[in-house]
Order: structure tokens, then C-alpha cells, then sequence
């Protein structure tokens, strides 16, 4: 519950630094080392801890689990790394790659719902999951005990974590959603979120980021096919190839403007 808090805090940090004055690269940096924190280290841990199995690392399995929970952490750290060379101030409705945020709420989001579904065990979605095996309430002693909802598991954390470094496009909620509504209706908005969270917080949570999730990743499957369909390499990325058109640009304006005695050794040498 408190990654889903910070995730709220991370929305408007910036939003409310820029409305007290207080923005600065001091700032900038610090958000970003508790963006590792909140939206990295702690979903891996959590993942681990509460479903995929115990803290030792020499047991059969726990050594490869907490590989991937590491990898998920490093792939977080490096996204960010990424966000903060390519971000630019002027507002954009998508964002380059999966958000940590959004990669974060992923990964918690189906935690939440395996510890909701093992305390519930005699309602709705849980009683189905647990009927036909797909939740086995059963202690960890290696792999073997694995049941399908954890390797699940391990398998978003692996596509959450490689589609953070990816180009995959993801829409900007902040951006797209709040960006363009007054504060008044933001914040009714926001309570009308935070009431369906509380009362129905597993199925929302987890249908939403799963949706989120697998938006993208169909949005991008479309792009590769479209690419392929008109000739294109199917990993173009337009963004980087209008990045790469410009700066020639300002390498040919730059030759151009450069005067004939500027050119060849100087002088002395």
C-alpha cells in the first residue's frame, strides 16, 4: 500500500515544487534515488519475501529468485538513469518505456492480490484461483513448490523490469489525465480513485496494471508489424530517428557557419 502512496507522492512532488518555488537540481536528484527505492528495491523485495519464497540463498531455486529480483532493481535504477538524461520540461502524453511507477504497481499489485487471495480463501475471484489450483497455499522448499501464480509472477517481474529499458510507448496518466482538469476536479477525482482502492484495492489493482501493462505491449507489437508493413527496420524508433535528423541539422549549420581561416591546424602548431 505505501509503493501505491508514493506513487501518489511522486505524481505531484514535482507539481507542488514548482507552486512553492522550491524546484531545483538538488531536488531532482533526490527524487530520483527514492524513485530506486520505492518503485525498485522495495516491489523486488516485496515479491520475494511475501510470494516467491524465503530469504536464504542456498536452497534449491532461491539463488535464481533472487537473481531476478536484483535484475528488476538494476533495470528500475537504469530506467530512471535513462528518464532523467532524456527529460525534457516541456509536458509530453507518453512516456518512452514502461514507468517505474507503473512497473512498480505491476509487481505490486499481483502481490497483493496472492496475500488477498490466501487471507480470503472463501470469496469471489479467490475461491475460483484456489478451486483450480492456480494459488497453491503450500510452504516453499524449491522450485517444485511452485505453483502457477508464482512462476506468473516471476514472469512479470522479468517483462516489467526488461520493459522499463525498453521503447515501448506508455501514456503519461499525470500528464494526459490531470494535466488537463482544474484542481478542484483533481482532487474529487482523486478521492473517488483513492475510495475504489480502499473497498475493491485487489481487483482493481491487479486488472488495471495487468491492462496498463498489456496496452503497451500490444500498442508496440503494432508499431513493429506497421514498420515492417511500410519497409522500416520493425525496431525504428521515431523518436530517436528525429533526434539523430536534428542533430545533423545543427552539425550542418554549425559547418556552414564556420569560417575558411577557423579550419585546419591553429596557428603556433
Amino acid at each position: 500500500t505505501l509503493v501505491f502512496v508514493a506513487m501518489v507522492f511522486d505524481m505531484f512532488d514535482g507539481k507542488v515544487a514548482r507552486m512553492t518555488r522550491t524546484a531545483g537540481p538538488f531536488g531532482a536528484e533526490l527524487d530520483s534515488l527514492a524513485d530506486v527505492v520505492s518503485f525498485g528495491v522495495a516491489p523486488a523485495i516485496l515479491a520475494h519475501r511475501l510470494v516467491l519464497g524465503q530469504p536464504g540463498v542456498f536452497a534449491y531455486g532461491e539463488r535464481i529468485l533472487w537473481l531476478i529480483t536484483v535484475f528488476y532493481a538494476v533495470m528500475a535504477a537504469i530506467r530512471l538513469a535513462r528518464y532523467n538524461v532524456e527529460h525534457s520540461e516541456e509536458a509530453t502524453p507518453w512516456f518512452r518505456g514502461l514507468p517505474s511507477p507503473g512497473a512498480a504497481a505491476l509487481v505490486c499489485s499481483w502481490v497483493i492480490f496472492y496475500q488477498w487471495t490466501m487471507m480470503h480463501p472463501t470469496t469471489g475471484l479467490s475461491l475460483w484461483v484456489l478451486e483450480h489450483g492456480l494459488i497453491a497455499p503450500r510452504p516453499w522448499v524449491g522450485l517444485e513448490s511452485m505453483d502457477p501464480f508464482r512462476w506468473a509472477l516471476v514472469g512479470i517481474i522479468i517483462t516489467s523490469a526488461l520493459l522499463m529499458v525498453s521503447t515501448v510507448r506508455y501514456p503519461h496518466v499525470g500528464n494526459s489525465l490531470f494535466g488537463r482538469i482544474s484542481f478542484r476536479s483533481m482532487i474529487m477525482l482523486m478521492l473517488a480513485i483513492a475510495a475504489l482502492f480502499i473497498f475493491e484495492l485487489p481487483y482493481i489493482a491487479f486488472f488495471g496494471t495487468t491492462g496498463y501493462v498489456a496496452w503497451g505491449l500490444f500498442r508496440g507489437t503494432y508499431e513493429l508489424w506497421r514498420n515492417w508493413r511500410q519497409g522500416r527496420a520493425p525496431t525504428e524508433d521515431e523518436d530517436e530517428a528525429e533526434a539523430e535528423d536534428l542533430s545533423e541539422q545543427e552539425e550542418g549549420q554549425v559547418a556552414a557557419e564556420r569560417r575558411p581561416e577557423d579550419i585546419g591546424p591553429a596557428h603556433g602548431r
